[in-house]
């Protein structure tokens, strides 16, 4: 327990230093607050909307589904990478730090920075829904709820992840967010290439590249099942080809295995070489 502290100061320190971190962090929020104060403006002046808890959870953990995960990849490779081009990576295994445990100061960013923006995302929406006219049911979160969150947790994980592991191997941060920026784009061509051929099993791997699980993990239609239901009537009576998802069970299993991996594979990639 006493190095974790150590490290978690040393790591705080760091990041309080950085212009990238706050600009991020202040930018993450403002981005989630601007839907909220929409969402409250609209309850205030139209009478049957509802923006309450516990309805509003798929609403609230929405915003942050698409940047959540992608501001904690670059944000965790501004604060990594750069370590090695400017060589404190060295200078903090000379102070007396092992690779491990310096490589163990950067996992204890990624959750933090998990922990920031999950814990930015629900303050804003807990805090705007008080401000909304009317209540909601009966409770505070529902179960689904509660999945809604853990998977874009695992989101932010997976994109973290991914970070460490480019960050680790390329040692630039220019280099690793081009690589980590490109890989979107192509993960998108592959998966529309598998299933466009008609070929279900190429439809249903494309279904497990990382960056499809935490869309899938981010989407509330996967968490709510009665909300797909009726989604999927409605498609039916339009003519439309119903939407399903893996479950969720299925999903998180996947996604903390490439955490794993990628984890695992910037280890391996400190240990073995030279800072």
């Amino acid at each position: 327990m006493k190095i974790l502290g150590v490290l978690l100061r040393i790591e705080w320190l760091k990041a309080a230093k950085r212009r990238a971190f706050w600009v991020a962090v202040v930018a993450f929020a403002a981005f989630t607050a601007l839907p909220a104060v929409e969402r409250v403006r609209t309850a205030r002046s139209d009478p049957s909307s509802v923006y309450a808890l516990p309805e509003s959870w798929p609403d609230i953990l929405g915003t942050a589904t698409g940047l959540g995960p992608l501001f904690v990849g670059v944000l965790m490779i501004l604060l990594f990478a750069p370590e090695f081009t400017w060589r404190t990576a060295r200078q903090n295994v000379i102070d007396g730090l092992s690779k491990e445990r310096f490589y163990a100061g950067k996992a204890v960013v990624l959750a933090g920075l998990i922990l920031l923006f999950m814990g930015t995302t629900v303050l804003i929406g807990v805090g705007s829904t008080m401000l909304s006219p009317g209540g909601g049911g009966p409770g505070f979160i529902r179960s689904s709820d509660l999945s809604y969150m853990s998977g874009l947790a695992l989101g932010m994980l997976v994109f973290g992840s991914a970070g460490m592991m480019l960050s680790a191997h390329l040692r630039s941060s220019g280099s690793a967010l081009a690589i980590l920026l490109l890989y979107l784009f192509v993960e998108e061509a592959v998966t529309r290439l598998m299933l466009g051929a008609g070929i279900n099993a190429l439809g249903g791997a494309a279904e497990f590249l990382p960056f499809n699980l935490v869309e899938d993990l981010g989407d509330d239609l996967a968490h709510y099942p009665d909300v797909l239901v009726e989604v999927n009537a409605d498609r039916a009576e339009r003519g439309l080809a119903p939407l399903a998802f893996l479950k969720v069970g299925v999903l998180a299993a996947a996604a903390l295995t490439y955490s794993a991996s990628f984890l695992g594979r910037a280890l391996l990639s400190m240990r073995r070489r030279d800072l």
